[in-house]
């Protein structure tokens, strides 16, 4: 069985009005204010303005008990404003190898995740979000997932989630914490969760089959190549950047 909580009744789905998405931009601004992640001076209109709403998909994970959406995320699409990871943040040379080239529909960017849930329930509402993210990434055949993560959600994704991501950029303080353009190769990821983790991949890809993810990881390998650098240690707190 998966280790991963959950919560009875929480449904994660695209937000499918205007008062939804709105809903999620200001549920994603109330607990940036609330983290220290921005200033409430810096809002318009109780929302994070930022130019890749526009080619956003948003996420909401919806307790149907209460009818309160309970968390949110969103997806960046590949356009041509490209990605905040890119834009934000530097790129390695060996990513560079790897992503100058790269045709942009091969990869998203998941970003905004909030929830005003603690403990388990904000366990469960995030690896929830994350398996709506993960299943967008394998149905549309994207090779890499990309994030900008502190260190706390990288921890949280590799040691909880077991998501192989890997540093594309040099880390920085940005928004109040170190942190790190990130990117996951969806073949590895697979590989490695089907090896090490069955049940943790089968919850994060709901009715995909372990045989539909496995042709998805032979089509996407026989044309983007993988991305792999040197692993960041985040074992204790990192010093602060200066």
């Amino acid at each position: 069985m998966t280790l991963v909580p959950t919560i009875p009744g929480l449904i994660v789905r695209e937000a499918a009005t205007t008062s939804e998405l709105l809903a999620a931009r200001r549920l994603h601004a109330q607990c940036y204010v609330e983290s220290g992640y921005v200033e409430a001076a810096e809002l318009v209109h109780g929302l994070i303005e930022d130019p890749w709403v526009p080619f956003s998909t948003y996420v909401v994970a919806i307790d149907s008990d209460e009818d309160e959406i309970v968390g949110t995320a969103r997806i960046i699409r590949p356009s041509v404003r490209g990605f905040p990871a890119f834009e934000f943040f530097t790129p390695t040379d060996d990513a560079l190898e790897i992503f100058a080239d790269l045709d942009p529909n091969r990869c998203s960017e998941i970003s905004a995740l909030a929830t005003p849930r603690s403990g388990f329930q904000n366990m469960a509402i995030s690896a929830a979000i994350y398996g709506f993210v993960w299943r967008e990434a394998v149905e549309n055949e994207r090779a890499y997932m990309l994030a900008i993560m502190d260190d706390r959600l990288f921890r949280i994704l590799r040691r909880w989630f077991h998501f192989p991501f890997e540093a594309i950029g040099e880390p920085q303080h940005w928004m109040g914490a170190r942190t790190t353009p990130a990117a996951m190769y969806i073949p590895r990821t697979i590989t490695e969760l089907g090896t090490d983790h069955p049940d943790m991949l089968a919850y994060f890809s709901g009715d995909l089959t372990f045989s539909e993810l496995d042709q998805v990881s032979i089509d996407i390998r026989s044309d983007i190549a993988e991305h792999r650098s040197v692993v960041i240690d985040l074992r204790t707190e990192s010093a602060p950047i200066s």
